[in-house]
């Protein structure tokens, strides 16, 4: 008998055998790694979803921007509320302690009147993003205004100072916005989460005192405010010299303000894990 043959001849179907495993091994692969890939389509394109509806509540918060009462921060990223405002010392109550009021009553209420086109502006932002289609339903807004103080002393004691200060001129901005006309306010924000449980809006308020940033910074000369830290000429106002004390006491003025931030809440996360799961079944 041929051995050469014989070989020969067992040798295909073995190698017939061989490739039809390792096809059979490579369709299963396939298979299984198709089933991973839309498996991962299908988060990450609910994934997309979300991000696009963040994008397009960032895009519409970024619109107040274009309007003369807010400036956007891009090293802090804060939205900070243009109107120059100067209280009278120690005082909180936007009605009726500004400083101006001291002096020229039309010129405060310009600025009263100022405040609140901002605070409308910032309702009418809401309530876009509430009524619009391109945004999920399951993302809030909270509305956070920021109040800040100067650096000008005042710790009288735990509950009379900068940092309480700063807390109450938001709390008083807040009232001035939605408290009703009638009452000597701008009847705003009447539909928050405060009073309305189909409401996306929460307002909330709160106070950085003489640390909140971004800051107005005192540096001498002829253009004597920055916004940078390391420009400052004084590091503490124990070395503020007696010449420079009014010019930097009106520079600190300028931190009497108020700085407004909207932020979006996406769903909390056992939410997105339910998102998966059902994508997985």
């Amino acid at each position: 008998m041929n051995l050469g043959r014989k070989n020969r001849e067992s040798f295909w179907p073995s190698y017939v055998d061989i490739m039809t495993t390792l096809f059979a091994v490579m369709l299963i692969l396939f298979a299984v790694s198709y089933a991973r890939f839309k498996l991962k389509e299908g988060q990450l394109e609910m994934l997309v979803d979300e991000y696009k509806d963040i994008i397009n509540v960032y895009s519409t918060v970024d619109s107040i921007d274009e309007s003369q009462y807010y400036a956007y921060d891009s090293l802090y990223l804060k939205h900070t509320l243009t109107v120059s405002i100067a209280y009278q010392e120690k005082e909180y109550d936007i009605s009726n302690k500004l400083l101006y009021d001291l002096t020229d009553k039309a010129k405060a209420d310009e600025k009263r009147d100022s405040i609140a086109m901002a605070g409308k502006l910032v309702q009418n932002t809401i309530m876009h993003l509430e009524n619009s289609e391109d945004i999920g339903k399951n993302i809030k807004f909270l509305v956070v205004i920021e109040g800040q103080s100067s650096k000008i002393p005042f710790n009288d004691n735990d509950w009379q100072n900068n940092e309480t200060l700063s807390f109450l001129r938001a709390k008083f901005l807040k009232k001035f916005w939605t408290d009703p006309i009638e009452k000597g306010g701008c009847g705003l924000f009447q539909h928050t989460s405060e009073n309305d449980i189909n409401s996306k809006c929460e307002i909330i308020v709160a106070g950085s005192g003489e640390g909140g940033v971004p800051r107005y910074y005192f540096r001498g000369g002829s253009n004597p405010i920055t916004l940078n830290p390391a420009e400052q000429k004084y590091s503490s106002i124990l070395d503020v010299s007696k010449e420079d004390w009014q010019e930097w006491k009106s520079v600190e003025q300028h931190n009497q303000r108020f700085l407004i931030n909207i932020i979006p809440i996406i769903g909390n996360i056992d939410v997105t894990k339910a998102k998966f799961n059902g994508i997985q079944q």
